[in-house]
This record gives structure tokens, sequence and C-alpha cells, in this order.
């Protein structure tokens, strides 16, 4: 049998994902805010909290005109283990584990947008993935000099 690559959630399950994400990169954020004093750490904190901030309103907007209950942020599963083992940390190790985690979280949103944004089943919700990527991809490119800049 042909691999058909990987499966394409259904609108709901979309939604909250991007939720979830949004969850853990306002989370995140706000924890290296109260435990970071390195200024780039902080620059990219700053700039997780104001665009997750603004995709969290695109997605209920989204939501909303596919026939969905908006989701709200939220962490969860991986996410929820990833916030914890960060916010244990301090100094130089949270440091260098928010950038790490900003990789990893960053390059999976990524395909999951990818994903929706080219084989979703609600055309409001394709719009919105399809216009993710861009700022996700961003948010990828500045993750990686930010782990450079931590080390």
């Amino acid at each position: 049998m042909l691999d058909e690559g990987p499966k394409i959630p259904p609108p709901k399950a979309f939604a909250e994902s991007m939720a979830q994400s949004d969850g853990y990169e306002l989370a995140a954020a706000h924890a290296a805010l109260a435990q970071s004093h390195h200024p780039q750490v902080r620059a990219f904190a700053e700039r997780m909290i104001t665009d997750h901030q603004h995709m969290e309103k695109s997605l209920q907007e989204a939501a909303k005109a596919a026939g969905l209950e908006p989701p709200h942020p939220h962490v969860g599963g991986d996410q929820a283990r990833f916030l914890g083992s960060l916010q244990s940390l301090r100094g130089a190790e949270f440091d260098r584990e928010y950038a790490r985690q900003q990789m990893l979280a960053h390059t999976s949103a990524l395909a999951t947008v990818h994903g929706y944004a080219e084989k979703g089943s609600d055309a409001n919700l394709r719009r919105l993935a399809s216009s993710a990527a861009p700022m996700i991809e961003q948010h990828l490119q500045a993750a990686r000099q930010l782990q450079q800049s931590v080390v």
C-alpha cells in the first residue's frame, strides 16, 4: 500500500492543536520573561506573546466561521511536560532549554499548518493555516538564531 503521508486531522482536532500550540507558546514565553535575563531570550518571548495572542484571535474567528466552538489556548500532552521541565530551570540552563524547545515546537507547528493548508477539509481553517505558515517560519528562523546566541 502507498504511504499517503501524515493524516490530516478533522477541523475540530486541527483547531484544538492550534489552540494548544498557542497555549504552550504563551506559557513558555511568560516563563521566559519571569526567569531569563538574556536580552535575546526576553525579546523572543515578547514577540511570541504578541504574535500568539494575535494568532489566538485569528483562530477563534476561523473556528467560528467553520461552525466550531472557538478553542481557547491551553497546554496539554507533550507540551505540558515541556513546560514543566522548562519551569524547573534557571539561568543559562533555562535559556538553552527554552531555545531548544522553541525549535521543536515551531518545527512541529509548521508541519501541522502546512499539512492542513494543503489538504484540510475546512476552507476557513485552511486559510488560517496558510496565513499562519509564514509567521511560524519566521519564528522558527528566530528560534534558530536564539539557539545560537545562548550556546
